[in-house]
């Protein structure tokens, strides 16, 4: 004990417990709830007829996204997530058949917040060292980056046209192939742990 720093000390005895890291959790949800909010304006903006619908049921989830951070509630996660996944389906159903042009990045959009809703509530109760932030940070953008890859090839093995060509249908049913591998493979894997 003699070598530690007499700051680390109370002076009544024992150590003093820092503060929990809450510029982190916040940052992140703060981040999470911009991406949905974006993803709700971007869908009322591109909506043919029903603008005000699609933004009532984005502005909803946005809402409930920050009570779910805020109480922290995963179930008012979840349920924020679907909303905003509904609102932007209801954008792309008034504009026919087909996936818009935005729906491979508002997909990916909905995966970052879920990610940095999430990874923020986990901030609550351990809050990451700062390498390990970068770490998980670094993680997330090799996710997203695979969500944007996985959403194209899903568009293109259903037959919904959101840019492609027939070398994207190509890659689409390859991939829908390798989710389905994926999957089983997470699966096992859950089953071993």
């Amino acid at each position: 004990m003699e070598g530690r720093d007499t700051a680390d000390r109370d002076p009544r005895g024992g150590e003093r417990i820092p503060p929990a890291r809450t510029r982190s959790r916040l940052a992140l949800a703060v981040a999470a709830v911009a991406t949905v909010a974006g993803v709700a304006v971007y869908g009322a903006l591109e909506a043919d007829r029903l603008a005000l619908l699609v933004l009532a049921l984005g502005a909803g989830s946005v809402a409930l996204l920050v009570f779910g951070l805020a109480v922290p509630s995963p179930p008012a996660l979840v349920g924020s997530l679907v909303g905003i996944a509904a609102s932007w389906s209801l954008s792309a159903w008034t504009r026919g058949p087909g996936a818009p042009a935005g729906t491979i990045l508002a997909a990916a959009g909905i995966f970052v917040a879920a990610e940095l809703a999430y990874w923020s509530l986990e901030q609550a109760s351990v809050p990451d060292e700062p390498e390990l932030l970068a770490r998980r940070a670094a993680g997330l953008a090799l996710r997203a980056a695979g969500a944007l890859a996985l959403v194209s090839f899903a568009l293109a093995a259903l037959g919904l046209r959101a840019g492609g060509g027939l070398l994207l249908e190509a890659v689409g049913a390859a991939a829908a192939v390798a989710l389905i591998a994926l999957v089983l493979l997470l699966a096992r894997a859950g089953h071993e742990s």
